[in-house]
């Protein structure tokens, strides 16, 4: 037997993580062997070991002790009888309904969206047994729903008080005024020409840049950083919610910050204009893209313009506006890196984002977010930065420990299946090739399928992760990389800050230990709450999508197959990137028979075959923002 806690993986099936004589592991659990376990539960476990798979399990025997668990969800009635109702789960991997008696059901209706505590829960037969704790509002309003997704991901947009006092007492102490002490520590770059290149929409700017050049005609590049951990320091109430937090989250019109207000959008953030607190790299970069030197250090700026990627790339494109003669030179060095990291294998993906117009609320347009050549800019920047920080790190003997954004090689079998799959847009593809990668998305680039094949061949590849184990970066072709660039909304990057500093400041064997006790935990923590990042934000894209295409209903869009499953086929439309299914139950024309291997049904009479990647129309059909479903048909 073995003590665990029960966890989500990142394909978000039930797993347990376990110490075991073999280390830490993670393993899964079939939902019929879990009991009554949900997720954050201690738990004591048996493991069963395959030996012609080379494949482990773990089967929970009994729940040592539970979590809190606040479920959200749409409140029924039962139909017979008003004394008591059910609590229908958003969470569809909540294994059943739960049971609310009618003097635990509060102020709610039927048909609100709750939040409801599970109370008792004995048998995996059963219902659980719960309370609800609090009303949203009613299911299917987009106020509610997003109100229930924040619930939901467990996020919160307020602090706790403890937090919050601790950041009024800083405010009140005069923390966040720049002492002339703590410049003279510093490198003072307040007169150089440094500025900030943003979204036009954002809020916390936490990366600035500079270039000038060496006695020997090289670039240099200065990429400088809002120095976060000279406020947010380890054992403060501040630092354990942004552990906690781990991220920002961004909700389309929406943010639920890792760190508060006062510091994401005032005292770290990098305005025009006003002195503020930085952590600076230099980069030395000759005409070919390597980085022959790189110093780093504390630093003070004062961001002399604040720019928006657009404002950026109307200048490169007009050839006039403010710092003009820099912006070009920073634009040549950008097309220099770039092809500095195609040479070291690294592949650039275009993929596609989506941007709405939302007023009072209401969203009035969703349409494919343009990537400017001002992103790539500040990307390569970005990317280098990161980089030289990681191989600064490796430098040091004995090397610290650290945190890694590691890659690792993909799949074998994901692979020779995206080879099958491309092979039908006439592309040949070696999947034990990384070059045969490379020259594929070079191939497909300005295709009508481009988005398409890179989204599979995404999908092909591992998931990127923090760890305090280097194995590389696959993807971006490093060997050595991480995340130092932005603090205000990552803790990874506010804990490389801490680690940077006390290298340049007498690292001894006690800090090193102290942090080789604590990474192993917020890489883990740092890669879970990325990855309920990711499903948040997406989920928070699929409400508004279904708001929008509300006033829609009946009408036909262009689009492309972008799956095809044993339920139908998704497809996304081509104007707004929304992706939705035509099921294979209102494919009434034929018998339909799946084709996984080639990714496409084929009717068994007529012979029609629909492919990934085929142009379709199709009529918005059916929507219901509750589920999170939009269903197409077919068009005429």
């Amino acid at each position: 037997m073995y003590e665990g806690k029960v966890v989500l993986d990142k394909e978000l099936e039930y797993a347990v993580e376990v110490q075991t004589e073999a280390g830490f592991e993670r393993l899964k659990v079939k939902k019929r062997n879990l009991q009554t376990a949900l997720v954050g539960d201690s738990v004591e476990v048996s493991i069963v070991e395959y030996a012609d798979k080379q494949y482990k399990e773990a089967i929970v025997e009994r729940i040592v002790k539970r979590e809190k668990h606040l479920i959200v969800g749409k409140l029924e009635f039962s139909s017979g009888s008003s004394d008591y109702a059910f609590v229908i789960p958003d969470d569809k991997k909540f294994r059943k309904d739960i049971y609310v008696p009618r003097k635990f059901v509060k102020s709610a209706v039927d048909g609100d969206k709750v939040v409801c505590e599970i109370t008792n829960w004995e048998y995996q037969d059963l219902s659980p047994e719960g309370k609800v704790v609090s009303v949203l509002g009613k299911a299917g309003d987009v106020k509610t729903e997003f109100k229930a997704l924040i619930k939901k991901y467990g996020l919160s947009k307020t602090f706790p008080k403890a937090v919050r006092n601790e950041v009024e007492k800083m405010e009140e102490e005069d923390k966040y005024e720049i002492a002339d002490e703590e410049i003279e520590k510093r490198m003072d770059l307040r007169e150089k020409t440094i500025f900030t290149i943003d979204p036009v929409d954002a809020k916390d700017f936490d990366d600035a840049v500079s270039l000038e050049f060496t006695d020997r005609g090289n670039y240099y590049l200065g990429v400088h950083i809002a120095d976060v951990s000279h406020y947010v320091r380890e054992g403060m109430e501040l630092d354990a919610e942004a552990l906690e937090r781990g991220t920002s989250v961004y909700l389309m019109n929406d943010v639920v910050p890792m760190l508060p207000e006062k510091l994401s959008n005032d005292v770290c953030s990098l305005k025009e204009g006003v002195d503020r607190l930085t952590f600076s790299v230099f980069m030395e970069i000759d005409k070919k893209g390597d980085i022959l030197d790189s110093r780093i250090s504390k630093s003070v700026i004062r961001s002399k313009k604040r720019f928006t990627y657009q404002e950026v790339q109307n200048i490169i494109d007009k050839q006039e506006g403010e710092f003009l003669d820099d912006i070009n030179k920073m634009y040549e060095l950008h097309g220099i890196l770039m092809e500095k990291r195609k040479e070291e294998g690294s592949l650039d993906f275009e993929t596609q984002e989506v941007e709405a117009e939302i007023h009072k609320g209401i969203i009035k347009n969703i349409k494919p977010k343009v990537r400017l050549d001002s992103m790539r800019l500040i990307e390569d920047f970005m990317l280098s930065a990161n980089k030289s920080v990681t191989l600064f790190i490796h430098r040091m003997d004995p090397i610290p420990p650290f945190v890694y954004r590691i890659h690792d090689i993909p799949d074998r079998n994901k692979m020779k299946e995206l080879s099958y799959f491309v092979k039908q847009f006439g592309i040949h593809l070696n999947p034990e090739s990384k070059e045969s990668i490379q020259e594929m998305l070079e191939k497909v680039s300005g295709r009508p399928e481009e988005y398409l094949i890179n989204e599979v061949t995404i999908r092909s590849m591992s998931k990127a992760i923090y760890s305090e184990e280097n194995i590389g970066h696959y993807g971006l072709g490093f060997t050595h990389y991480t995340h130092f660039t932005s603090p205000i909304r990552r803790y990874p990057d506010l804990i490389v800050h801490r680690i940077i500093y006390d290298v340049l400041n007498n690292f001894n064997a006690n800090k090193a230990e102290h942090y080789r006790s604590i990474l192993p935990d917020i890489c883990k923590q740092s890669t879970d709450m990325e990855i309920n990042a990711v499903h948040a934000e997406r989920e928070a894209i699929k409400i508004l999508q279904i708001q929008y295409l509300e006033k829609h209903l009946g009408d036909e869009f262009d689009g492309i197959i972008s799956g095809i499953s044993e339920y139908g086929i998704y497809i996304e439309l081509t104007e707004t990137l929304i992706e939705g299914m035509v099921r294979l139950r209102d494919l009434k024309d034929d018998y339909y028979i799946l084709d996984e291997r080639n990714h496409q049904l084929k009717g068994r009479h007529r012979g029609k075959t629909y492919r990934l990647g085929d142009r379709v129309r199709v009529v918005i059909h059916k929507l219901n923002k509750e589920n999170k479903w939009i269903d197409f048909l077919i068009a005429e």
